[in-house]
C-alpha cells in the first residue's frame, strides 16, 4: 500500500485549513480520512495532486467548510437536527390540517373550525418559531435575522388574525391590521433596502419585494377598512328589530279585527286563529331549540346570536338529516301551513293564501328541471342570520293573511 510523505501530509493539513476548517480535532479527523483514502486509491501511475483533487470534493456538497459549520451548529446549538425534524413533522401536519379543514368548510361538515384552529395553531407557535431560530443559526448578519424575525413576526400574526376571522372572535380586525402594518412598514423595507445594497441578491431582491408588495395589497383589497363587523351586526339587529315589530303591530291589529267581527262569522275565526296560533307556537319552539342548540345549551336569548354566528352547517345539522331531508319538527311546520293554505283558499277564496308558498324553488344557475324543496331553500345551509329572518318572514306572512281573511 502507497505511503504519503510528511510533506504530501502537511499540503493536505494547510489545504485543510485554506478550505476554512479551523477546529484542530477537526482538522486532524479530516486529515486521517483523507490520507487513509489517498493511500488505499495511490498507485504508481496515479498523480497525487490529481487524485487528491478527485478525493476532496467526496466529503462535502459545494465547500469542504460546510463540515465546520455543521460542527460549530452541533456544538453550539445541540437540539439542532431534533428542531428542524419537528419543523418540517409541523410544517406536514399544518398543511394537511389546513387541506382537510378547508374541504370540511366548503361542504358544510362538522370539524372544520377545529382542524383549522389545529393548522393555525401548529404553524404560528410550533413551525414558524422553530422555522426562525432554524435560520438565525444559518446566517451570520444581524441585518439578515432582523429580517427573518420580522418575516416570523408577521406570519404568525397574519396566521392568528385569520383564525380570529375565522372563528368569529373579537380583535380580529386589529390583529389584521397590525399584521399588513408590520408588512408593509417593517419587514418589506427592510427585506428590500438590505437585499439592494448586495450586488449578488439585487435582482433577486427587487422581484420578490414586487411579488410581496402585490400580495400585500390583494390582502388588503380583500379587508373591509370600516368597522365591517360592528356595521354589519348593527344593521341586522336594525332589519331584526324592525320585523319583529312589524309583527307585533300587525298581530296587534289581527286582535282588534277579530274583537269587532261580526257574531255570523266568529266561528270561522276561531278556527282560522287556533289555526294560526298553532303554527306560530310551533315556529316559536322550533327556534327556541335551535338557539338552544346553536348557543350550546346555554340560555341566552337569540338576539345575543344575531350578526355574530353565520357558522350554517350547526344549524343544518339540527334541521336536517345526514342525507340532507329535513327533520319531523320542520316538516311538521310545512304541512300546518299547507293545510292552513287549504282551510283558507276553501273558506275565504283562493287569493287570501298567496303569501303561504311552500313549493318547491328552482336552483339558481342551475337546470330548470332541477329545484330544491322549500325547507332546503330556506333553511339547508344558511346563516343563522337568515334562518331567524326566514322564520320572522313566515309569521309575518301568516299573520298578514289573518288579517286578510278576518277583514
Amino acid at each position: 500500500m502507497y505511503v504519503l510523505s510528511e510533506k504530501q501530509v502537511d499540503y493536505i493539513l494547510n489545504d485543510i485549513r485554506r478550505n476554512g476548517i479551523q477546529t484542530e480535532e477537526l482538522q486532524f479527523n479530516l486529515l486521517d480520512h483523507i490520507c487513509c483514502v489517498i493511500e488505499n486509491e495511490m498507485s504508481p501511475e496515479n498523480d497525487f495532486d490529481e487524485l487528491y483533487r478527485s478525493v476532496l470534493p467526496r466529503f462535502f456538497k459545494k465547500e469542504l467548510k460546510e463540515i465546520q459549520e455543521e460542527t460549530d451548529l452541533l456544538l453550539t446549538f445541540k437540539n439542532y437536527y431534533a428542531m428542524k425534524k419537528v419543523m418540517l413533522r409541523s410544517g406536514m401536519f399544518s398543511a394537511a390540517a389546513f387541506t382537510i379543514g378547508a374541504i370540511l368548510k366548503i361542504m358544510h361538515w362538522p370539524g372544520a373550525s377545529m382542524m383549522l384552529v389545529l393548522a393555525i395553531t401548529a404553524v404560528s407557535f410550533v413551525f414558524l418559531p422553530i422555522f426562525f431560530l432554524v435560520k438565525t443559526k444559518e446566517v451570520k448578519e444581524k441585518k439578515e435575522k432582523f429580517i427573518l424575525g420580522f418575516g416570523a413576526f408577521f406570519g404568525v400574526l397574519f396566521c392568528i388574525s385569520t383564525m380570529f376571522k375565522i372563528m368569529h372572535w373579537p380583535g380580529a380586525h386589529l390583529l389584521w391590521f397590525t399584521g399588513l402594518g408590520v408588512l408593509f412598514f417593517l419587514f418589506l423595507p427592510l427585506y428590500l433596502f438590505t437585499g439592494i445594497r448586495n450586488p449578488d441578491t439585487k435582482l433577486n431582491t427587487i422581484l420578490s419585494s414586487i411579488m410581496i408588495l402585490i400580495a400585500g395589497g390583494l390582502l388588503f383589497t380583500l379587508t373591509n377598512t370600516s368597522n365591517s363587523d360592528n356595521e354589519r351586526n348593527s344593521a341586522t339587529r336594525i332589519s331584526y328589530q324592525d320585523l319583529r315589530e312589524t309583527i307585533s303591530k300587525v298581530s296587534l291589529q289581527n286582535d282588534l279585527l277579530y274583537n269587532s267581527s261580526e257574531d255570523s262569522i266568529n266561528s270561522q275565526n276561531e278556527i282560522l286563529k287556533s289555526k294560526t296560533e298553532l303554527i306560530i307556537s310551533k315556529i316559536t319552539k322550533l327556534r327556541n331549540d335551535l338557539t338552544y342548540y346553536i348557543s350550546n345549551d346555554k340560555k341566552i336569548n337569540e338576539e345575543e346570536l344575531v350578526g355574530h354566528i353565520v357558522n350554517s352547517g350547526k344549524s343544518t345539522m339540527y334541521l336536517f338529516n345526514n342525507n340532507l331531508e329535513p327533520k319531523p319538527y320542520l316538516t311538521e311546520i310545512k304541512t300546518s301551513i299547507e293545510e292552513l293554505k287549504t282551510h283558507i283558499d276553501s273558506v275565504y277564496g283562493k287569493d287570501k293564501s298567496v303569501l303561504l308558498n311552500t313549493s318547491n324553488r328552482k336552483k339558481y344557475d342551475k337546470d330548470e328541471a332541477e329545484s330544491v324543496s322549500w325547507e332546503q331553500a330556506y333553511f339547508c345551509f344558511v346563516p343563522i342570520d337568515y334562518i331567524y329572518k326566514n322564520f320572522d318572514q313566515l309569521i309575518l306572512n301568516i299573520r298578514i293573511t289573518e288579517s286578510n281573511c278576518i277583514k
